[in-house]
């Protein structure tokens, strides 16, 4: 039988297909995963923290990198600070894969306003003039929300006593040398060092949601799922790039992350 030769370079094509796709998904499976990771709400930036988050990744079995932020190329995978429902709206190609949990194993977390017991103080109205050191101007629980109640307690921001420290346990650490009068900072770590170092803490926000780990939606559901599983087998020594009041990851089953919002 005569086949023409656009009819035998297109049977050959078809033929072909299979092993071309076949291919292309090895390919894409051994690239490994871009990772960023947002640190408005603190965590060590450090190289080496952030080499060891990626060893540990690694390790897991999810092949990592660090991203290259000037590539203008979105990250494969990514830790998100801010609440999952404003992420969920604000980065619609990304699904959750695994949800930040605190060191008491909630999903939610509050902001804390901490004094030292000795000072007799048990309300915000008395701290304006103090000062008081913030975690940092982008943080929800380190900033926005006990800014609110301090606010609200007739307490206003001055130039010489509002300090910025860009984690959680730094601004604790200038409450304990005294450097500062008040310390904001997340509850859970807040309840745990009040309870060492005769802290008070006079004050709590509002719950918001906790953050987590997304990843592409164009990206495999092998690979999504190798990088899950990864980040649950995280030991906490790998966690310092990330704010220090993350306990540990739950892990979000994918039909779930994909179900219609009520």
């Amino acid at each position: 039988m005569y086949l023409s030769p656009i009819l035998r370079t297109t049977l050959l094509s078809l033929l072909l297909l299979p092993a071309v796709v076949s291919a292309a998904q090895v390919f894409a499976d051994s690239t490994p995963v871009s990772v960023m990771i947002d640190h408005d709400d603190g965590g060590n930036s450090g190289k080496r923290h952030i080499h060891n988050l990626l060893a540990a990744l690694n390790k897991g079995g999810c092949s990592a990198v660090l991203q290259d932020t000037s590539s203008g190329v979105p990250a494969n995978l990514l830790f998100d600070s801010r609440p999952v429902s404003i992420v969920r709206k604000k980065r619609p190609d990304y699904q959750l894969i695994a949800r930040a949990k605190t060191l008491e194993g909630e999903l939610s977390v509050r902001g804390a306003i901490l004094v030292h017991s000795s000072t007799g103080i048990d309300g915000l109205s008395s701290l304006q003039g103090e000062r008081i050191a913030f975690m940092g101007k982008k943080s929800l629980i380190g900033y926005h929300l006990p800014l609110q109640l301090l606010h609200n307690a007739g307490v206003s921001e001055r130039r010489d006593t509002f300090f910025y420290v860009d984690n959680h346990v730094g601004t604790l650490s200038m409450l304990l040398h005294s450097d500062v009068y008040v310390a904001v900072t997340a509850e859970p770590l807040a309840r745990r060092w009040a309870e060492y170092n005769n802290l008070s803490i006079i004050a709590v926000t509002d719950k918001v949601e906790t953050g987590g780990w997304w990843m592409l939606k164009t990206l495999t559901k092998e690979r999504i799922q190798q990088c899950a599983q990864a980040l649950s087998r995280l030991d906490r020594s790998r966690y310092k790039a990330l704010p220090a009041w993350i306990g540990g990851f739950e892990i979000i089953p994918s039909q779930q992350e994909n179900r219609p919002s009520k």
